[in-house]
């Protein structure tokens, strides 16, 4: 950032009444290309916002694009924007503004998008500032915002918090011969002053590993050791009826896991467990009618109803069965996630010694490429056991942004 552009960054947080931390003030200092893997609640939507205010007003003629994995993310940070500029003497710099683009005086604009090429596509820009980078397709950043900025000598900022290694955003950040082309900065949540020890304790036993990923700013990429189950594996026979069945579907040539289930209230009792190729229709319903349970009967049936799933939603609910259907995004997997740890963790999942493959896929249960899998691959029923923690309402653990 040119010192004009920093001095101006300052006053402007100085005309809010902000009070800037150092690692925010080092961030804005930044001349050229800039990486950032933080923890939640730093302050970088700010940071950048007056990164970008700055830049667009000393730099005359010039174009900022802000990119997010949604639109919704661009137009938070764009807020920010907004909220900076109406603010005497600089609201008289404004040409003209909307909900996604602020044009100045100067010739200046500010331009908020969503991560996809086809709105992207075909802008050169001075400034590319992106959000959440680490979760945005890769060939958006390497093909579509590099070229936007090839001539204009024009900078670069990524800034996320960390997920999938296996990302140029990542390699970008790991590569040790780019440091004369970026600058790099890991900033984990305590350097925040005002986020408190008490708080992060509190989100550490609440989120388990996805503390680390989340506030540590640290990748949890091929972490093992996931799932502490040897408390809540119970030897005996449990005496209890099915009432709530979770079915993860796979496809014609993989493996399709279903868990049978008792729930009351917080409780979880893992009764039995059917593991099988395909998810042909009929050998669904033969499983279910197997284990004695009819459409009269009070049963709960969660079903994965992503992709080829939705036609077992679909062929239950026809059948008379009191049917759910959930669609995996990345967001209720890791709430999920956070759940089902939460509940192992309270002693609120039991289950029985003879579901002897989930078992095993949750000791061996591990993070690649940001998702959650087991070393063998095979994730079926740890997968419908999940499920049963996006059958929820209640939240046991709140990640802030």
């Amino acid at each position: 950032m040119c010192n004009r552009c920093f001095r101006l960054a300052i006053e402007i947080a100085r005309l809010h009444e902000i009070t800037l931390f150092d690692y925010q003030i080092d961030m804005l200092k930044v001349v050229g290309n800039c990486i950032v893997l933080g923890g939640r609640q730093i302050g970088k939507t700010m940071v950048t916002a007056l990164k970008a205010l700055s830049n667009a007003i000393i730099h005359t003629k010039t174009t900022t694009l802000i990119v997010s994995p949604s639109l919704r993310q661009s137009l938070h940070l764009f807020g920010y924007i907004d909220q900076f500029i109406n603010i005497d003497p600089l609201k008289v710099l404004i040409e003209r503004k909307s909900k996604t683009e602020l044009r100045l005086i100067n010739g200046s604009r500010i331009i908020s998008l969503p991560s996809s090429s086809n709105t992207i596509r075909g802008y050169t820009a001075h400034l590319v500032i992106v959000d959440e980078a680490n979760f945005i397709d890769e060939e958006l950043i390497t093909r579509v915002l590099f070229p936007t900025l090839s001539t204009t000598k024009g900078h670069l900022w990524l800034i996320s918090t960390p997920y999938n290694k296996d990302h140029i955003f990542y390699q970008i950040y790991a590569s040790t011969s780019n440091s004369n082309s970026w600058h790099k900065f890991r900033i984990p949540s305590s350097m925040n002053p005002l986020i408190s020890k008490e708080f992060l304790t509190m989100q550490k036993q609440s989120l388990g590993i996805y503390y680390k990923q989340e506030y540590e700013a640290e990748y949890i990429d091929d972490h093992t050791d996931i799932f502490n189950i040897s408390k809540i594996i119970l030897d005996t026979d449990l005496q209890l009826d099915i009432n709530t069945i979770y079915i993860d579907v796979g496809g014609y040539s993989d493996y399709m896991g279903i868990l049978y289930c008792h729930k009351k209230g917080n409780l979880l009792y893992v009764l039995d467990e059917y593991q099988g190729q395909g998810q042909y229709l009929d050998q669904v319903n033969n499983q279910i009618v197997n284990k004695g349970i009819n459409p009269n009967q009070n049963v709960s049936i969660v079903v994965d109803s992503t992709g080829v799933g939705k036609g077992i939603e679909e062929y239950l609910i026809q059948l008379g069965y009191q049917t759910k259907g959930i669609s995996w995004t990345r967001d209720n997997q890791r709430n999920a996630m956070i759940k089902l740890m939460h509940a192992i963790q309270n002693k609120q999942l039991f289950i029985s010694s003879k579901c002897l493959m989930l078992i095993r896929q949750m000791r061996e249960a591990v993070f690649k490429a940001g998702k959650l899998t087991t070393l063998s691959g095979t994730d079926d029923l740890l997968y419908a056991l999940m499920l049963a923690y996006t059958d929820s309402t209640k939240r046991h653990a709140q990640i802030l942004y």
